[in-house]
């Protein structure tokens, strides 16, 4: 949040500190009119797998645009890396063309006014990306003030793993866990019949208290999630869908049912690969993390609800694709709306999901023959596409839109993490998570100028 609003104040320094993007988009005979080949640069924080699918799109992109457009990607590191390299570069100068964000950097994007939309890429440019091919849902959560502001590229979402040799011990019926409660009853069975065995294990980090918020139907903060008015005021924590669902996973680790391996994802695989749990919530990115581990036996199921279903479901992750504006010339901006383009297109989301393990995002990846044979052979990968099909496009599933977000999140994990070790009571945690988080937003209102 500090550095957001570094950037958001900024009125010194060298580069373009202080200019604002005009929201007005080029179009094709700006690029057109280019008498040499253009030059982009695309800034990421993929690593592994996911990576070398990028790069690899990339070098098809440059091959087909040969002598007109050179697309140069660098990986950042980690997200956070990138985006405070990409803070330094709005002080000082050197922003990318394009900037792969993750989620969580949306509403600081936004407030940076150095971008340009995505709908008005589009619309300036009808032979370009048709947004509406893109997944409702994803489209959604990059969605505010009615304006789709970025382009998903990599997706993820929260799923359920189930260890199915341990739920056949313990008598468990995995059509049970399609809701919260279900779950619950579930874990505390596995863990009455296999002692040894604890029913469930959700990673402490707080993207887990945003699904269940999701899943109960509600938003995460107000006004909207975000998305109305002047952008989100407060954090909401404690409506009563909400803490009816994070009460029923915090009784499962209170009374010793459920296992607390930290806020680490990687330490809940290995604890689900070793048997010493028998499910887990893990994003759908784990499917590479049980494939690398060489798991075998296990199911992923659907991430279960406590709202209706026409209201609630899991809000995505992953990251999206921005146009930079400021310092950059109009070619430049065309240019890398054709490459967002190119990268959203379903021939490219086709391949680039079945290398990396993300969701794809254009829905016409579902009419290919050979993505309809690879979800055959796939099964959880099929488990994942039927969930964001069928996940709605609602303010709770869009997720809390702030650029305050990293903040909220460091208030919010140790209050949680205090109620689910039965250090303090549920109700005390939440009003001070709630109350911790709204100053968190409250602040960075102030120093963004909102």
């Amino acid at each position: 949040m500090a550095v957001g609003a570094m950037v958001l104040s900024a009125c010194g320094g060298s580069g373009t500190a202080g200019k604002e993007a005009t929201g007005a988009a080029p179009g094709p005979s700006a690029l057109a009119a280019a008498k040499q080949p253009v030059t982009i640069t695309l800034w990421h924080g993929l690593g592994g797998p996911a990576g070398q699918a990028l790069q690899a799109e990339i070098d098809a992109f440059n091959k087909a645009n040969s002598g007109k457009i050179v697309v140069k990607a660098s990986f950042q590191g980690s997200y956070a890396d990138a985006i405070a390299k990409y803070t330094s570069a709005v002080r000082n100068g050197g922003t990318p063309s394009v900037m792969l964000t993750n989620d969580i950097t949306s509403g600081y994007l936004r407030d940076a006014r150095q971008t340009v939309s995505a709908r008005a890429m589009a619309a300036a440019n009808p032979g370009g990306l048709d947004l509406d091919k893109l997944r409702p849902a994803a489209r959604s959560y990059y969605t505010a003030g009615g304006k789709l502001l970025a382009v998903p590229l990599n997706t993820s979402m929260p799923l359920l793993y189930v260890n199915d040799k341990l739920l056949a011990k313990a008598g468990v019926d995995k059509s049970t866990l399609g809701t919260l409660s279900g779950l619950a009853v579930a874990a505390r069975k596995i863990h009455a019949a296999l002692p040894a065995v604890k029913g469930l294990d959700q990673p402490f980090d707080d993207w887990w208290f945003e699904q269940l918020t999701a899943a109960s139907g509600r938003p995460y903060c107000t006004p909207g999630n975000g998305r109305e008015g002047s952008g989100a005021t407060a954090l909401s924590l404690t409506s009563a869908p909400q803490k009816s669902a994070i009460a029923t996973v915090a009784k499962l680790y209170t009374d010793g049912v459920a296992l607390d391996t930290g806020t680490d994802g990687n330490a809940a695989l290995a604890a689900f690969t070793s048997g010493k749990v028998a499910m887990m919530f893990n994003s759908s990115g784990g499917i590479g993390g049980l494939t690398l581990a060489g798991m075998k036996g296990y199911s992923a199921l659907p991430y279960p609800l406590s709202g209706p279903k026409t209201t609630s479901g899991a809000a995505v992750g992953g990251a999206a694709l921005w146009v930079d504006q400021v310092g950059h010339s109009a070619a430049e901006q065309v240019a890398s709306w054709k490459l967002i383009s190119f990268l959203a297109s379903a021939p490219a989301q086709e391949r680039f999901a079945m290398a990396s393990g993300y969701a794809p995002i254009n829905t016409d990846v579902a009419k290919s023959p050979t993505w309809k044979a690879f979800l055959a052979k796939n099964a959880s990968y099929n488990v994942l596409d039927k969930q964001f099909d069928s996940t709605p496009a609602t303010t709770a599933t869009a997720g809390c839109f702030t650029g305050a977000m990293q903040g909220v999140r460091d208030a919010v994990v140790p209050e949680m993490q205090k109620a689910f070790s039965g250090q303090t009571s549920l109700d005390s945690a939440l009003k001070a998570a709630e109350t911790a988080g709204t100053a968190k937003i409250q602040a960075y209102r102030k120093q963004a100028g909102r």
